[in-house]
């Protein structure tokens, strides 16, 4: 017998009733997802009726000899909906993605060996960028353990820098103490993923009804912050002359979202976030300053680059200041520093904030709040006008500057008009949008305007190829009701880009922009800097809207400007009636993201080939083809 989530494709007629109602009949005899004997419960099952338990909507994996136990948990359990993924690090992708996007707890599965081995990229991508997953994964029988039994690996030892908290369950009846202390750490301060292992032989074991008691967790716990810190940094902005806000994704898993509106409008403070927080702030708002850093940042904006380099106070929330982002460079002297992070190890780790609050971003905001109201006289009736006219005469000028990338009508396609379309014709308030790694990201980053909060998924801490498209399966999963889109490069696409099909088999209906320019763009823009026009393991070919179709979705591929908008309206639609679609657009070569120089003046490196970022992207079509005489 066969669970399946869909019609049974090509059997009889009749037949999906026919097995739901004898699945009705076994789950009753069985009391829906507690496999009993005389008053005890498998293992596998009590793991999956926890799951459930705790809210947790979906699991996926990909099925294999220690999940059996577990899975049949959830054969019984229609509330959880159980996906098979293609590959490992999919599933917990989507884990990511689900959790990103609604701030609950994502679950993914994999089997010993292997299965965990594959889905270490995606702890590893939740790990860096502090998304609360746990990952169950499953380990050979403790009878051989030991003994480098068939895909016995030390998954403990392998996983302990890429989790927040990890265990082994040595006794089935320490299942229900083990599952609460991990979705109470991984619910709690800076969330990251937790790793429990479960051993064959304790997923198969019974244990009696009484030790099988699990009471849900459910709530976070959050730290309020040192009242005496918080007085220190309402002191600091209530007096400050130029204050700017800095928001990093801790405002984002705290939810603080409104307390941060709240304050930059009380103190006339412009608002500038790092990649993984755009979305904190509206990017409509008259004090928003798109992406910026502190003192600079890769991606920051001409707006938020003004700003930041003539605050007085700056007041970062949830923002780690990693050198890939802030560019190494040094702490100014002259701009007084707030730090502001739910985990104390950030602290003192790159700059030395003159205060520090270890807290939740959302509690701590309320409390510096509240403390500038109640003690501190705010000069300012209503928005500061110079600063509101300065953020919105700069915005101006640095669109001017982008206008002839964004319009531009070369063939092959400027990958920032893609961007410049996306962003103007798909309904911003009601979609959630994913770049991927590589090119992508800068494409889309700076000229996709956000308005809602967790509207754009930004990555980078690992920046794992491949991560949009089991992020946006969960985020779909987490959100039905709004439109989502990854943007993904051909390079990425084809790491993971097979499990178009578990979207497809699933009605998860998303919507796949693959940014197609034949070639991993960044390293080959690495090497026409460094190394001319000597190309090696840069190159790809494939037509992936065939693909898409091959797999049973809908797919097309656009290759002039003019074909954009038609065909992304289309592919939306084929969303909005329950299927997922891959909108393929052909874009040109060696256009590189819109990164700042480095501050040092530093030649060479990472990032030195994309210096010029908007020049290039904007000058004239001179090549008739492919830049550096590449053609295809």
């Amino acid at each position: 017998m066969m669970r399946s989530t869909h019609a049974c494709a090509g059997w009889a007629s009749g037949c999906g009733e026919e097995l739901r109602e004898a699945d009705r009949a076994q789950a009753e005899s069985l009391r829906v997802g507690g496999a009993q004997t005389m008053g005890k419960v498998m293992g596998g099952h009590l793991i999956a009726r926890i799951v459930r338990d705790e809210g947790v909507p979906f699991v996926a994996g990909v099925i294999g000899g220690s999940l059996h136990e577990i899975m049949d948990g959830f054969y019984f359990l229609p509330e959880v909906k159980a996906i098979l993924t293609r590959h490992e690090r999919v599933a917990t992708d989507m884990a990511d993605g689900y959790a990103r996007t609604t701030g609950n707890v994502g679950v993914a599965l994999a089997v010993q060996g292997p299965g965990a081995a594959n889905a270490f990229a995606g702890v590893a991508n939740s790990f860096k960028d502090s998304t609360p997953i746990i990952q169950i994964v499953g380990q050979v029988r403790q009878q051989v353990q030991g003994h480098d039994t068939l895909q016995e690996l030390q998954l403990l030892d392998i996983f302990r820098s890429v989790v927040k908290w990890q265990s082994t369950i040595p006794l089935p009846e320490r299942i229900p103490e083990i599952f609460r202390r991990a979705f109470t750490i991984v619910r709690s301060g800076r969330p990251r993923p937790v790793l429990i292992e479960v051993p064959t032989n304790v997923a198969a074991a019974y244990l009696d009804e009484e030790q099988a008691v699990y009471e849900p967790v459910r709530r976070r716990f959050r730290s309020a912050g040192d009242p005496v810190d918080i007085d220190r940094a309402a002191e600091l902005l209530a007096k400050a002359e130029r204050p700017v806000l800095y928001a990093g994704a801790g405002v984002l898993y705290a939810e603080a979202w409104d307390e941060l509106r709240e304050l930059a409008e009380m103190l006339s403070a412009p608002v500038m976030t790092t990649l993984n927080a755009k979305s904190a702030f509206p990017e409509d708002h008259p004090l928003a300053l798109g992406l910026g850093g502190f003192p600079i940042g890769l991606f920051a904006t001409k707006q938020a680059v003004h700003f930041s380099r003539t605050a007085d106070v700056c007041l970062a929330i949830g923002v780690s200041f990693k050198p890939s982002a802030t560019r190494g460079a040094p702490q100014p002297r002259d701009i007084k520093l707030i730090q502001v992070d739910s985990d104390f190890t950030e602290v003192n780790k790159i700059y030395r904030p003159d205060v520090a609050i270890v807290g939740d971003a959302k509690l701590v905001l309320r409390g510096i709040i509240e403390t500038i109201r109640g003690r501190h006289r705010v000069r300012r009736n209503g928005l500061d006008r110079d600063v509101v006219d300065t953020i919105a005469r700069l915005k101006r000028e640095w669109l001017e500057e982008w206008m002839p990338a964004l319009t531009s009508e070369k063939v092959p396609i400027n990958p920032y008009r893609l961007s410049w379309e996306i962003n103007n014709t798909v309904d911003r308030r009601n979609t959630i949008i994913l770049h991927d790694s590589g090119s992508v990201r800068g494409y889309l980053c700076h000229h996709y305007e956000a308005l809602i909060p967790r509207g754009f998924l930004g990555f980078g801490g690992q920046s794992a190829m491949g991560w949009s498209m089991g992020a946006a399966m969960g985020a779909k999963l987490g959100n039905p009701d709004k439109t989502v889109i990854n943007y993904i490069g051909d390079g990425s696409f084809g790491m993971t880009g097979m499990d178009f099909e578990t979207a497809v088999r699933n009605r998860i209906p998303i919507l796949t922009v693959v940014v197609n320019n034949e070639a991993l763009n960044m390293s080959m823009e690495t090497r026409r800097q460094q190394f001319g026009e000597r190309y090696i393991w840069v190159e790809l070919s494939g037509n992936y809207a065939e693909m898409a179709r091959a797999l049973g979705g809908w797919g097309r591929r656009v290759e002039t400007p003019d074909e954009i908008v038609p065909a992304l309206r289309e592919a939306l639609e084929v969303t909005q009636g329950g299927h997922p679609a891959l909108l393929e657009v052909k874009v040109e070569r060696l256009i590189p993201e819109p990164i700042l120089p480095d501050p040092r003046g530093e030649a060479g490196g990472r990032f030195a080939a994309h210096h010029g970022a908007r020049e290039r992207a904007t000058q004239a079509d001179t090549t008739g083809g492919r830049p550096g005489g590449l053609q295809g």
